[in-house]
């Protein structure tokens, strides 16, 4: 029997590294298990929330070591790697995800094999080369996957608590059990700050699997609340959107997401209300027309205030996610994003630093955009995703050009004044998320 070990590394940087359910685990788990059965000896070796330095005592001997790796992960997997290599040698070590497609010749210096591409069905390949002792040094599927081919993913290969937590949602809600899931990939805009653009079009599943494994959910964990990880959790298409939300709707729970700041309509809005929506998140990033210009964030500033209004009239908190330090940001952006928030009446804010972040148009013409000096050590990335604590010192990973295409620019000493002043206020007002 081939043992195979996925490994989630330590989560440093994250004070919340348990949030969200590794999905992508998951999934391909399941899909191994379909497809060779007793055949696999299938564990996640979930080092999150454990120091790297302690990591070291929770790494079981396996025949193969799976990774999937997001940029600012790349330390802490490497490391975790290099223990394993020292402590078990003949093990086989394979790599997928984000990271590894923005930099396949680096990667493959590090591990015996990559994947390329989505890891569905690629994954199978894998297994059975490395089962006939075939193992190749790269994997390759340039063509997106049909997400309806496989399964949901089965939740047994986590403990419970790992599964369920509550304070997924908020207020009336807090105390409900909740899980992550997952209902689509691939996002269809392409902001010039994001990665995703890289990673196919969008597809959804059938409501027939999202309504299954919702009802998977509840019946084995007790689940009634669900925090939705899709980029658009209301599809701009109401083609889409309708038997989406329905499918949701139908089986009773609560449940929070983000979506799009424009495009959705009022009869989305409310459909989405009738399905249990309780709170959506709203990726403004800025209140500057300029700025949103230079990222080809193609919003509208006051048809995004319209779409706040339109869920609070329903019912649904409108969360705001913002990104201070973006280029083209004015020295008042304090006082504007305030002016925003005042008017549109948001139910709370997220408010991060920018990173020029590894695949984004900005990390690959940084000149373009008037950024110099970008960290080449990608766990400085950590932060964007994490957010900084109270006790951590916001910093800044690169720099602005003193002139840039848009005019002169601010300093990184005067950003980062910028985003603590507005954290303060936003703790003031109880606003912060």
């Amino acid at each position: 029997m081939l043992s195979i070990g996925f490994v989630l590394p330590p989560d440093i940087g994250n004070f919340k590294p348990f949030r969200s359910q590794p999905l992508t685990s998951l999934y391909l788990f399941t899909i191994l298990e379909q497809e060779f059965g007793d055949k696999l000896s299938l564990s996640l070796i979930d080092l999150r929330g454990i120091s790297r330095e302690n990591s070291r005592y929770y790494l079981p001997e396996m025949d193969v070591y799976f990774y999937t790796l997001m940029s600012q992960e790349y330390r802490n997997v490497c490391e975790v790697k290099d223990v394993l290599c020292s402590v078990y040698p003949e093990a086989k070590h394979v790599a997928g995800g984000v990271h590894v497609n923005l930099f396949p010749e680096d990667s493959s210096q590090i591990f015996d094999s990559i994947v390329l591409g989505e890891g569905d069905e690629t994954v199978v390949e894998v297994v059975n080369d490395i089962l006939n002792s075939d193992l190749k040094p790269v994997y390759q599927k340039s063509e997106s996957v049909d997400l309806n081919r496989y399964p949901y993913p089965d939740r047994k290969y986590l403990p419970v608590p790992a599964v369920v937590e509550t304070g997924l949602l908020a207020g009336d809600y807090e105390d409900l059990p909740g899980t992550s899931v997952l209902f689509s990939r691939g996002c269809p805009f392409r902001c010039s700050f994001c990665a995703n653009v890289n990673f196919g079009p969008t597809r959804f599943r059938t409501p027939e699997l999202i309504e299954a494994e919702i009802e998977y959910l509840k019946k084995e964990y007790k689940v009634e609340a669900l925090a939705l990880k899709d980029d658009n959790a209301i599809p701009i298409s109401e083609k889409i959107a309708r038997p989406f939300l329905e499918a949701i709707g139908r089986t009773g729970l609560k449940w929070r997401g983000q979506s799009r700041a424009n495009g959705i309509s009022e009869e989305m809005v409310r459909l989405a209300a009738e399905a249990g929506c309780t709170d959506i998140g709203i990726g403004i990033e800025s209140v500057c027309p300029q700025t949103l210009k230079i990222i080809n964030k193609k919003i509208e500033l006051e048809k995004a205030k319209q779409y706040i209004r339109t869920l609070r009239k329903y019912g649904i908190g409108a969360r705001l996610h913002l990104i201070f330090g973006l280029p083209g940001e004015p020295d008042d952006i304090v006082y504007r994003t305030l002016e925003f928030i005042d008017e549109a009446e948001p139910k709370s804010v997220l408010l991060n630093l920018f990173c020029p972040l590894p695949g984004s148009d900005i990390a690959q013409n940084p000149e373009s955009f008037g950024i110099r000096n970008v960290s080449p050590d990608w766990h400085d990335y950590r932060n964007l995703y994490a957010r900084f604590d109270r006790e951590e010192q916001p910093q800044m990973w690169f720099e602005y050009e003193e002139t840039t295409p848009w005019g002169e620019s601010m300093s990184n000493e005067r950003i980062i004044g910028n985003y603590s002043e507005l954290q303060t206020i936003l703790r003031e007002r109880n606003l912060n998320f």
